[in-house]
């Protein structure tokens, strides 16, 4: 099996140059909504704990 000079530059350039992240996946992103949604809920609850210790 003889591989062509192109077939090799181009192996070469599409290759990511760390192989560790090439092969991790990518956590979920989640939207902007949602990360508002459960900062408010956390800083809802400690507010809510912060009023019953007075």
């Amino acid at each position: 099996m003889t591989k062509t000079i192109d077939l090799i530059t181009e192996v070469i350039r599409t290759k990511h140059p760390f192989k560790q992240l090439a092969n991790r996946n990518d956590k979920p992103h989640k939207n902007r909504y949602e990360r508002r949604r459960i900062r408010q809920m956390i800083h809802t609850g400690d507010w809510v704990e912060n009023r019953t210790d007075i």
